[in-house]
């Protein structure tokens, strides 16, 4: 039977869009752990009233004395904003024509396609929550009138992407929409025109600066502004950062438990997930096996595994940063989302003329952001040394 475009266009949400979202929520560890809030929207935003005091109408009295006055829950309103996440598969004119007779020709056309885009969402989503909101890909280094980019880290940054160099206080432009070229080393990268960089600028995804999905690192500080609130202004919104002065020092139950102690002390909430590096996994388990402890393991959805600390998932994630270990209170934290994974199409068509090309597109979004309701429930330990 003959495949119209409308047929294709079937194929793509029927076939691929189920195991595409499924995918995505199981291997993106903070989707995997945390709810989806999609009925509390207003507007383009969430709104989320925050509790940050009792009712202090309380008191001993004296017997024939006067009643305390009375008093009242306290709250403050903080608002999530959405964040807009697209990523975009083009499909030749030939290819379409090759397969009109053949559905099933399509779907091994398009296949390897779909598969790069469930790869391409997961891989970016995931970097994304464990960010701070701000887009960076990596600090850069001093590069003098080059070709050849120095920066902290290449782990974000691949063969083929437009990114962006900028002052990152400012936003200034140093290089923008640059192509990378070639990626010769963890601290190196290319691009076509020479530049000159200074530790003050970074590397973002072209276009995505403090636009990106909040992570973890960002929720998790006792300074940075997050959901229209300061931590300077308001106390309460600041979480709880155990560091040690950027001194590397070794993990010890004492320190761990100290971390999930300073979660109950501050807050009213209590650790119900821990999430650290594999470098710091594997410290800690050489931790168990140096104090001859049995190291236990727990089941988690999909087949994976994580240690167990008091109880409590130990799970290593190979996007976590260095050196650090959270201990989340998943209670408070929510993915606030308007859309799941799904086909841009309402114009009626999910494949779409690109123009100027022989060649039709569609577009993959999701509109989400992460969201807490109280920070001073999540602690991280910082100054973790490696294994």
């Amino acid at each position: 039977m003959g495949a119209t475009l409308q047929t294709l266009d079937g194929i793509l949400k029927n076939q691929y869009l189920a195991p595409l979202r499924e995918q995505v929520n199981n291997d993106v560890v903070v989707l995997d752990l945390l709810d989806k809030d999609q009925d509390s929207v207003v507007g383009k935003n969430f709104t989320i009233p925050l509790h940050v005091g009792g009712n202090e109408g309380f008191a001993s009295v004296a017997e024939g004395g006067i009643l305390p006055t009375a008093g009242s829950q306290q709250y403050k309103e903080c608002i999530v904003p959405q964040r807009y996440i697209y990523s975009t598969i083009e499909i030749t004119g030939p290819t379409i024509k090759a397969t009109k007779s053949d559905a099933g020709a399509f779907i091994r056309a398009v296949d390897s396609e779909m598969k790069g885009a469930a790869k391409d969402f997961k891989r970016q989503l995931n970097r994304m929550f464990w960010g701070d909101g701000t887009g960076i890909l990596s600090v850069c280094g001093t590069t003098t009138t080059a070709t050849t980019v120095n920066v902290a880290s290449t782990k974000y940054i691949r063969v083929g992407m437009t990114v962006d160099i900028l002052t990152s206080a400012t936003g200034a432009v140093v290089a923008n929409g640059v192509a990378v070229l070639s990626v010769p080393s963890s601290t190196t990268f290319t691009v076509a025109s020479a530049v000159s960089t200074a530790s003050t600028d970074a590397v973002y995804i072209h276009g995505s600066r403090n636009i990106e999905v909040m992570g973890l690192q960002g929720i998790c500080s006792a300074t940075l502004p997050i959901q229209t609130l300061d931590p300077a202004t308001y106390a309460f919104w600041k979480a709880n950062v155990l560091a040690n002065g950027g001194t590397p020092r070794a993990i010890t139950e004492a320190l761990m438990q100290t971390a999930m102690d300073t979660t109950e002390t501050n807050s009213d909430g209590s650790t119900k997930a821990i999430l650290t590096s594999f470098g710091v996994r594997r410290a800690y388990q050489s931790l168990l096996t140096n104090t001859r402890q049995y190291m236990n393991t727990m089941d988690l959805k999909g087949g994976k595994k994580a240690l167990d600390y008091n109880g409590l998932s130990l799970i290593a994630d190979k996007d976590a940063p260095t050196g650090k270990v959270f201990f989340l209170d998943t209670d408070y934290l929510k993915v606030y989302q308007l859309s799941d994974i799904d086909w841009m199409q309402e114009d009626g068509a999910i494949l779409s003329r690109v123009a100027g090309k022989d060649a039709y597109g569609a577009t993959l979004y999701r509109y989400l952001e992460l969201g807490c309701s109280a920070r001073n429930a999540q602690t991280v330990l910082a100054d973790i040394t490696e294994a």
